[in-house]
């Protein structure tokens, strides 16, 4: 037998040459979304181009952004290990930035424009580069300004070393919501003190008006929460005109095989919503949270948080087409992905939930807790299901599901929870951190103004507030209290926290964790970084208003690559100006208002006038004390019209006074709007205003003043923008007319 002997650095550069074609051959295997990643050993490399697009989701063309022309942009795949070479071109007149949700990584690759990274400016690259040292599933975003809203996200997967699951394919879902309004004017919508402010809940058909709330039985507890200055609940600030599944409204995922074992990742990469997911074919199997294993569990329903990641698994049915179902928390609408091939089964709906109690609202989040709770001596109260868990199943789409054909469900066991709910997650692995190390702890309140929108945390925004300081090698402790009656989703950027759950040494780790309406949640992390880290409110509104801080390492040194972006430019952010107003033309009378505000100021102006040429105008500067006192100064000016009697003789008289004037605002109980002021002159008014919703699109509206003048307005909603307008005013009379909104 005739033996080779070969010499091993030759058998070396063979084997060599051998695996790295390998490599290459199966990174060419991968492709997803018209995104071919580039593979050179353990090199990945992407291009993404960010520009200004026109989308039609509804049947009308609207401004968008896209990355790669697609939203969300593509499925940026890795494999731990990896080193990810990103190149975001910025193909806009506007700076742009890209975070990577969940990721470790070097501060300065994190992507927060302004604090941790450079804004990447108009027609500019920037390139990320960062060593991939986890798995899971994540998801990248813009963190400039409302981008996000506009479609600038994307989902990432990252494959461990090994699977841990034995599965057949990756299914990706991305869960985002749509509005054919530019994100600055949902934000002007959200923070102005009139009709338009009510509009999203007309929208949704949630309307707090009184024949609502006395149908529903609500109007003696509304009466006690507007005594308290407490505006009505609602599970989402904003309406919205599609929901979507990786840019779909409804997802067609028949190509997978039957009997086929699918790991299913899925991203709520909304702006403002959370979502329900339910699947028609049976429960689903957790197995990852925010990217880390946990110990499997199955659940029927879950209620995902904004910026929340879940992975489960799931069996292609044998025959049939089953829904998976993502509803918006609020019932308002959905996105579905259908799993098999054949007749359709629908999942369950989300009833609508009743808005006009508060009591009840409060009840449908509460979740009996168990006594392990306690355990690590922390007040808990974990994330809630806001379904009514007694009466969670819609008949009418019940009558569709034939649970004979459920054939995938994949729970090892017979445990089964209906809803999902914190204290449910356990980590696969022991999370304890070491026991010799420092404690810091930090109690942070989640506190805000709906009627102003303004967002807090310790009632104070982002721009008012102290960097949180914690040291190098600490184990730092946050107690998140919210005191608001909304959901927010608060994450840490660069690191991943413990759940205190009562799970113990193997309380979850996550990236993100939604804090119910007043709930408390501890949360420790080990402090293994350095420089800056930004935690926020993931609800876009509520981050951009002021719900954020940002976490500091003492003694770390700000990056010189940032020497030209500073700070204050992002500090500025809560302080955006608004300006709104409104326009009414009458047949006896024409009006109007201007405001020009941000969180502490306010300039306003009002003025009226009949046609016989006599008007009075206020113009005024205020500066908010808190939440509800604001001192003025300003400028009043009136022309009045009438005859006097001279020499025997009616003589037409027309007189102009310009005074000075200084004063106090005060939001009262009910919302009702107090006015004292004194003029240059000695004269001193008291006013009162107020507002009452009647019906649906029906306002009435009120004034009047120690003068003895008087206002009173009704107001009916055409669109947004317009309303029919009629009344009476104590100087010129009755008449009606239109009223437009800017």
């Amino acid at each position: 037998m005739l033996v080779l002997k070969v010499n091993p650095t030759v058998r070396y550069l063979f084997t060599f040459t051998l695996l790295l074609l390998l490599a290459v051959q199966a990174g060419a295997q991968h492709q997803h979304q018209h995104q071919q990643p580039q593979v050179s050993g353990r090199i990945v490399t992407y291009d993404l181009y960010i520009a200004d697009t026109i989308v039609n989701y509804t049947g009308k063309r609207v401004h968008a952004m896209s990355i790669n022309g697609q939203i969300p942009g593509p499925l940026l795949a890795f494999t731990e290990g990896d080193t990810a070479i990103i190149r975001v071109h910025n193909k806009m007149m506007h700076e742009t930035s890209l975070h990577w949700h969940g990721l470790l990584l070097p501060n300065i690759m994190d992507g927060v424009p302004y604090l941790t990274t450079q804004a990447i400016r108009p027609h500019t690259t920037f390139t990320y580069k960062f060593p991939v040292i986890q798995s899971g599933t994540y998801w990248y975003h813009s963190h400039t300004m409302l981008q996000e809203q506009s479609g600038v996200y994307g989902s990432i997967a990252i494959q461990p070393r090994e699977k841990k699951y034995k599965t057949d394919d990756d299914i990706v879902l991305l869960f985002s919501d749509w509005t054919n309004e530019h994100p600055h004017e949902v934000m002007k919508t959200l923070r102005r003190k009139d009709e338009a402010n009510e509009w999203y809940a007309i929208k949704k058909k949630y309307p707090q008006s009184l024949d609502k709330l006395i149908q529903h039985g609500a109007w003696s507890e509304r009466i006690k929460y507007a005594w308290q200055r407490m505006p009505p609940m609602d599970l989402s600030d904003v309406y919205y005109d599609a929901f979507l599944l990786n840019g779909q409204r409804s997802l067609d995922l028949s190509g997978y095989a039957p009997g086929s074992t699918i790991r299913l990742r899925v991203i709520n990469g909304s702006s403002s919503s959370y979502t329900y997911l339910q699947y028609a074919g049976g429960p689903l199997r957790i197995i990852a949270a925010d990217g880390k294993d946990v110990q499997p569990v199955s659940v029927n329903r879950i209620l995902i948080g904004i910026a929340e990641t879940y992975d489960f698994l799931l069996t292609i049915p044998e025959k049939g087409a089953w829904e998976l179902r993502a509803t918006a928390q609020d019932a308002t609408g959905y996105a579905s992905a259908w799993i098999g091939h054949g007749d359709s089964t629908h999942a369950a709906g989300i009833p609508r939930p009743n808005v006009w109690r508060m009591s009840g609202m409060m009840g449908l989040t509460a979740v009996n807790m168990p006594d392990a709770m306690n355990m690590e001596g922390h007040d808990m109260n974990m994330q809630m299901d806001h379904g009514n868990m007694n009466n969670m199943k819609d008949m009418d789409d019940m009558k569709d599901m034939d649970h004979s054909k459920m054939k995938s469900m994949t729970a090892a066991d017979s445990s089964v929870y209906e809803t999902f709910s914190y204290p449910l997650l356990k980590s696969a692995e022991p999370t304890v951190f070491p026991t010799d190390k420092p404690i810091r702890k930090e109690t942070l309140r989640l506190t805000g103004n709906m009627y102003r929108y303004v967002w807090s945390i310790n009632n104070k925004t982002l721009s008012q507030a102290d960097k949180i300081l914690i040291k190098r090698g600490e184990i730092v402790q946050f107690k998140l209290v919210n005191e608001t009656m909304m959901n927010h989703p608060m994450h840490l950027h660069g690191h991943f926290f413990r759940v205190l759950n009562g799970n113990g040494d193997y309380s979850p780790l996550k990236h993100t964790l939604d804090i119910p309406p007043m709930s408390t949640i501890t949360i420790e992390f080990e402090a293994t970084e350095d420089k800056d880290w930004f935690f926020h409110c993931h609800v876009l509104y509520h981050m951009m208003t002021g719900m954020a801080r940002i976490v500091e390492y003492e003694g770390s040194t700000r990056d010189t690559a940032l020497d030209d972006f500073p700070l204050k430019k992002m500090l500025r952010e809560d302080k955006e100006w608004i300006f709104y107003g409104s326009i009414a033309a009458k047949s006896h009378m024409a009006e109007l208002k201007a405001n020009y505000f941000n969180r502490s100021n306010a300039f306003r102006l009002e003025a009226d006038a009949n046609y016989s040429g006599q008007y009075e105008a206020d113009a005024s500067y205020e500066r908010y004390i808190g939440d509800w006192f604001r001192p003025y100064i300003g400028v009043t000016s009136l022309r009045q019209t009438y005859y006097q009697v001279f020499s025997g003789k009616e003589v037409f008289r027309q007189e102009v006074d310009l005074v000075p004037v200084v004063g106090i605002r005060y939001t009262l109980p009910f919302f009702i709007e107090s006015d004292l002021r004194i003029n240059s002159q000695g004269r001193v008014r008291f006013g009162l205003e107020g507002e009452q919703w009647l019906l649906p699109r029906l306002f009435f509206n009120w004034k009047a003043n120690t003068d003895w003048e008087y206002h009173l307005d009704l107001q009916y909603m055409l669109t947004k923008k317009f309303s029919l307008s009629a009344g009476y005013d104590s100087r010129y009379r009755w008449g009606g007319g239109l009223l437009w909104r800017y």
